[in-house]
């Protein structure tokens, strides 16, 4: 019951942001709608957290900004650190703007930042060398748009071509070694993408993040 009073608090925190009202029994129940006020949890700032090696250590509660807006993203953020909540969960473009509008009156430790590869699915004409120059000019992007010399959790998203899942992870763990991403992960992955990027992978992901609903 208590990890469903924080996702309540979390969906309430990203509504909140989005100006959408919702009573809390609603949002307890699995509403997509929100909460005029947020729920903030009364122990949020003794969130725990997992040890993902190389001193990274990852809240486990974090606020996703799936679907908001720059500016929802931003009050989002500002509201989840108030509640004491640290970790954002954020994909590229719009929510990352978003991020670093908030970044620009918070201290860099103030936020846990995880973000995510552009999915490569729909391109199918995309070599693996095309897909590796991606990840490097997205990691390029999104550290310079947010502010940040690193960010703490960059996560690969799946694609069927093992090819580029292999091409796109050693630049991922270049990137690890040179101190410019903290821990690495997987999204969406299934037994036989893991497969593939274990077969070359020499750096192994921190985590394997998928969905539950």
């Amino acid at each position: 019951m208590a990890a469903m009073h924080r996702l309540a608090a979390l969906a309430a925190l990203a509504c909140t942001a989005s100006g959408l009202t919702l009573d809390r029994r609603t949002l307890l129940r699995g509403s997509s709608a929100a909460l005029a006020a947020p729920l903030l949890p009364a122990h949020a700032a003794s969130i725990p957290t997992w040890d993902l090696g190389g001193g990274v250590a990852m809240p486990t509660l974090a606020l996703n900004t799936v679907g908001l807006t720059a500016e929802a993203t931003e009050r989002a953020v500002k509201l989840a650190v108030d509640a004491g909540i640290s970790h954002v969960d954020f994909h590229p473009g719009i929510e990352r703007d978003g991020v670093a509008r908030a970044l620009k009156s918070l201290p860099r430790d103030a936020l846990f930042l995880t973000t995510k590869v552009r999915s490569p699915q729909n391109n199918l004409a995309l070599t693996p060398a095309d897909a590796a120059d991606l990840v490097k000019r997205q990691l390029e992007e999104d550290r310079k748009i947010l502010g940040v010399e690193k960010v703490d959790m960059w996560m690969l998203r799946e694609t069927p071509n093992c090819d580029i899942i292999q091409a796109q992870w050693r630049v991922l763990e270049d990137a690890q070694r040179a101190g410019v991403v903290g821990a690495l992960g997987v999204v969406n992955y299934c037994e036989k993408q893991l497969d593939c990027l274990l077969n070359t992978a020499k750096i192994k992901p921190a985590l394997a993040y998928y969905c539950l609903h």
